[in-house]
């Protein structure tokens, strides 16, 4: 069960923010709002609103950008005897039926829930695209190509995020077993992962040289993380996130 708090300038913006980063339903969470927004004087003093978002206990798990698959030991393997004693109890109708019971909602059956999805919104929007799936292990990847697309990526593909967010919601509503959708434009996410990494390398060489700290502009979970995973391996620089959404952002620390 997580709890985050973010911020926005509506406190509905502050929760579709939290809700993106953890991949949830607004029916899966507890919102609690910790401060109002505040416009100030002229711009001046004013305050984003804060929500704090807790996962209701129970909800089944769900991938989100920014978790990464935790590494577990094998299990042990059980020993034969059990195992042949199971076979008899247990009968192959029995057995297919438990396994479509832990399977009801396969990852191709998610990858068409959402590509039927894209279809209708983009159609709407008087967009032509074709879509080009990828199921991976952790994820569906849908790939859209088409003209002028770039209307769909948005500054810092905050527009993209805001799809892949409606996309995700559409498909897994009311499904047991759950599939992240992650969306890509053109490749964008891949020439954003190389700008970010030779980004990520060029700003550490500076923290080693001036033995002081950098601060990137804000960025979604997944760029974070590519920013993390990039340094992670330098002995010589650190990274942290620091602040809250929609402003949260990461820094370069040197260390000896």
């Amino acid at each position: 069960m997580s709890t985050i708090e973010t911020t926005g300038k509506t406190i509905e913006d502050a929760v579709r923010s939290g809700l993106v980063r953890l991949g949830r339903m607004k029916e899966e969470v507890d919102i609690e709002v910790l401060e109002e927004p505040k416009s100030g004087f002229f711009g001046f003093g004013s305050k984003p609103a804060k929500v704090r978002i807790t996962e209701k206990e129970g909800v089944p798990s769900v991938p989100t950008l920014e978790s990464q698959p935790a590494e577990t030991e094998p299990a042990a393997a059980p020993s034969a005897e059990p195992v042949a004693d199971a076979a008899k109890e247990v009968s192959p109708q029995v057995e297919t039926a438990e396994a479509e019971t832990d399977d009801d909602f396969t990852a191709e059956e998610a990858a068409a829930k959402a590509k039927a999805f894209l279809q209708e919104v983009l159609k709407n929007m008087g967009i032509d695209v074709v879509i080009e799936k990828m199921i991976k292990s952790d994820k569906v990847l849908l790939h859209l190509h088409g003209k002028n697309l770039g209307i769909l990526i948005g500054k810092h593909g905050q527009t993209l995020d805001a799809l892949q967010y409606l996309t995700n919601l559409t498909t897994n509503q009311g499904e047991t077993t759950r599939h992240f959708i992650m969306l890509d434009v053109e490749n964008y996410r891949h020439r954003r992962e190389e700008t970010l990494k030779q980004l990520a390398i060029r700003l550490a060489n500076r923290v080693k040289k001036n033995g002081d700290r950098v601060v990137l502009e804000p960025m979604n979970g997944y760029e974070r993380k590519i920013i993390h995973v990039t340094l992670q391996d330098d002995p010589q620089v650190r990274t942290e996130s620091e602040g809250q959404d929609p402003y949260r952002h990461v820094v370069i620390y040197y260390q000896e």
